[in-house]
């Protein structure tokens, strides 16, 4: 028999194990579900100390490779050279930033991106300094990893990461031609479905997708609140609508979407929480 104590010591490991492996089934089912949405991660890595970027990097592409998640990454040496890229093509989803360089300091850079209302990019610090956690806060950072970098630490403020992109995806990537293509969730005016195809009207264009409403519908509702389904054939863009009838929404752009009479309660109801800001 075992004694008490060691008898408490191995269930509680049992218990931990299992809390684990679940909390990695979780997350597996998580990325399934998600993954096709995102597509591909960009990460950013700025940092001047050329050995740590290349770790970095190569913690990006093992914790990547364990999920089958698709990442590209890209190396900056300075804050400069990041802001640089960054005001021509905001096209990254993580920052990697180290706080101590030459030139600008990351908290600066993060400071600097904030200010330009740029909080959709996700800013995680990696430095040996201790002294600038709560100035990470202030720039909403995700979280504060010291170096050197703890490996299994790191995969668990990139899950996080993931987590929060997916709760803010603005694009869907739609079957048109033979590739997927990457369409703006702001761009969508309304979408119109013809028995297995939808069309989807854009601020700048159109595209047809082979795709049922239902399946847009429910895409759309992951990745955001600012849609509404107001006919078995139409979904509406709420940020379009100048008004609405009994029968019809007439939109910013004068088109007249028609309204299901069994329908004209949920998209009223829709509408006062999307001006509201709810």
């Amino acid at each position: 028999m075992y004694e008490p104590t060691l008898l408490f010591y191995i269930l509680s490991q049992k218990v931990l194990r299992k809390i684990y492996q679940n909390d990695i089934i979780y997350f597996n089912r998580f990325i399934f579900k998600y993954k096709e949405n995102f597509m591909e991660i960009k990460i950013a890595i700025c940092d001047d100390e050329h050995q740590q970027t290349e770790y970095t990097r190569m913690l990006a592409n093992k914790w990547a490779d364990a999920y089958d998640i698709k990442i590209s990454i890209k190396m900056f040496g300075s804050a400069e050279s990041f802001k640089s890229a960054w005001s021509e093509n905001k096209d990254f989803d993580i920052l990697l930033l180290d706080i101590q360089m030459g030139g600008q300091n990351g908290v600066a850079l993060a400071r600097d991106l904030r200010g330009n209302a740029d909080n959709k990019l996700i800013i995680i610090f990696i430095t040996a300094l201790p002294d600038y956690i709560n100035e990470g806060y202030d720039v909403f950072a995700l979280h504060y990893l010291m170096k050197p970098v703890n490996e299994s630490k790191f995969y668990e403020v990139l899950d996080r990461a993931v987590r929060h992109i997916a709760k803010n995806i603005t694009a869907l990537f739609l079957p048109v031609d033979g590739e997927n293509k990457r369409v703006s969730v702001d761009d969508i005016i309304y979408i119109e479905s013809f028995a297995h195809f939808s069309d989807i009207i854009m601020v700048n264009g159109s595209l047809k997708v082979k795709m049922p409403i239902s399946e847009l519908e429910q895409q759309l509702m992951q990745s955001s609140g600012s849609f509404s389904r107001c006919h078995r054939s139409y979904i509406v863009g709420l940020k379009y609508v100048d008004k609405i009838t009994k029968t019809d929404i007439i939109l910013d752009n004068g088109a007249n979407i028609p309204l299901s009479r069994r329908l004209y309660n949920d998209v009223n109801k829709a509408l006062i929480k999307y001006f509201k800001g709810d």
